[in-house]
């Protein structure tokens, strides 16, 4: 039986083409997916005209592995890896490759309204005829979700309750990726700092480290450190708008109100700092040693602020308590079983938090442990756990800021994969530049693993417990149909 260090083994047989990057043939690849035992977590699947490419964790490392696309068909990952499915039904919309034994071909962004077919392939087609045509079936229409961003849910009932539920994204599509390819950095960052409100600062910060990587190059300590603080003051404002959020859903209106008091004060503060509200555009590609922002007094006066309601939020959230045990409960397999991460995750026993790889982190300040149960109580202690971390965090940083630590340098490959934990999990970019632009732009968001597993959380609830069933998760699609 192989195990996980024989599937490493096997995938090094290929052709090295990068830092963490092999290209397996035809063959190779499909024994690989083939290979007996507990798999490597797959975070994402990508495929274009030229090549399938799966991104893996070796233990908290990222590997890509990718086979070549012949007639425009390949192995699908899916076969294995039911997160698979998402990009290689992407894939076939967009460029008209098709994934053999796929668990699932249907369309997913292709909603019968496009007037070309492969609109993203060199052999792009028009379309004949009226389109595509989809059974019908009950459903919550993209607009009609509560949740910051477009997605629907068609569903089957038995006896009143879910039975099974797939998920429509189609709505959300924007295409950004595509409209992304071409650009220099510099140009593309406006736009993928606004690819989701869920990452202001993640999103961006996860593509200039894929940049960073690219180019062999480090940023400078106090450049590291006001990242590091940014993305911890996101981390808290988000963490306190999900709870908002949920507790509204169950009634516990003072907690609600308490958790958006704390963030109005964040964000009056980042203003009075000179920032935007919600971090927009602050986090940048420097040009120089420079820094042109003063993160310090900020960080110190959120730190101070909050400080002395962390008591009377874990107060407040316990009057209500009892309204979210056992409520939208996921397991500890399925967490593991689709690589789910952030608070999520966590609060299910999968601890995995990418920070503890970043440079420069203060490991000291990292102290919860996760394994809350699982259930929307879970994630909400799981929350309440990280914003004291984040602000012991931020201490930690004021007190040695732009401290030097120890870094090993890369070759300069042109191709990087960045990685940010987020405040709803962990975001990856997989960049290739040529002649100074972007070649290949790849982005995994949490949400895709969390999708994944909302039959089988979602399963035996009433319709009208979706709406907190997709709030108590922090769910956003915004970062998903690009």
């Amino acid at each position: 039986m192989a195990s996980m260090s024989g599937m490493s083994q096997f995938l090094r047989k290929g052709q090295r083409i990068g830092l963490s990057h092999y290209l397996l043939e035809s063959e190779d690849w499909t024994k690989f997916l083939s290979l007996a035992g507990r798999p490597l977590p797959l975070l994402a699947c990508w495929a274009d005209e030229e090549k399938a490419t799966i991104l893996l964790l070796e233990g908290e490392s990222p590997v890509l592995v990718s086979t070549p696309i012949s007639l425009r068909r390949y192995y699908a990952p899916s076969s294995h890896y039911p997160v698979a499915s998402w990009g290689e039904r992407i894939a076939r919309d967009l460029w008209g490759v098709e994934a053999l034994y796929a668990s699932d071909d249907a369309p997913i962004l292709d909603d019968g309204s496009w007037t070309q077919t492969w609109p993203l392939s060199k052999e792009r087609l028009d379309v004949q005829g009226g389109g595509l045509s989809y059974p019908q079936c009950l459903h919550i229409s993209p607009h009609c979700t509560t949740l910051p961003g477009l997605v629907g849910l068609n569903y089957e009932l038995k006896h009143g309750y879910i039975e099974s539920l797939t998920v429509d994204i189609a709505s959300a599509h924007r295409g950004i990726i595509s409209q992304l390819q071409g650009l220099t950095p510099k140009e593309a960052l406006p736009l993928i700092s606004r690819i989701s409100a869920g990452g202001f600062v993640a999103h961006p910060l996860a593509f200039i480290r894929a940049y960073e990587q690219a180019q062999g190059i480090y940023p400078p300590p106090y450049e590291r450190d006001t990242r590091l603080i940014l993305l911890e003051i996101e981390r808290v404002s988000l963490h306190l708008f999900d709870l908002a959020q949920t507790a509204r859903f169950a009634k516990a209106s003072l907690f609600a109100t308490y958790c958006d008091q704390t963030r109005e004060i964040i964000a009056s503060l980042c203003s009075a700092h000179g920032m935007t509200r919600r971090l927009t555009d602050m986090i940048e590609l420097k040009e120089g040693d420079h820094n042109t922002i003063e993160i310090v007094p900020l960080a110190q006066s959120i730190r101070d602020s909050l400080a002395s309601r962390l008591d009377m939020l874990r107060d407040l959230y316990q009057l209500y308590a009892s309204r979210f045990k056992n409520q939208v409960i996921l397991s500890n397999d399925t967490a593991w079983r689709y690589a789910i991460g952030g608070v999520i995750g966590r609060a299910s026993g999968r601890y995995i938090d990418m920070r503890r790889g970043d440079v420069g982190m203060r490991l000291e300040a990292l102290r919860s442990s996760g394994g809350q149960g699982g259930d929307a109580h879970g994630r909400n202690l799981q929350r309440l756990t990280e914003i004291r971390d984040s602000l012991a965090l931020i201490s930690e940083i004021i007190a040695n800021f732009g401290v030097e630590d120890a870094t090993e340098p890369f070759a300069v490959t042109q191709e990087g994969i960045g990685v940010v934990e987020g405040a709803r999990g962990d975001i990856w970019y997989w960049l290739v530049m040529e002649n100074d632009r972007i070649k290949t732009l790849q982005i995994r968001d949490p949400a895709l693993a969390v999708m994944t597993a909302f039959n089988e959380m979602f399963h035996g609830l009433r319709p009208d417990q979706l709406p907190f069933a997709l709030t108590s998760l922090g769910f956003s699609p915004a970062a998903i149909a690009l």
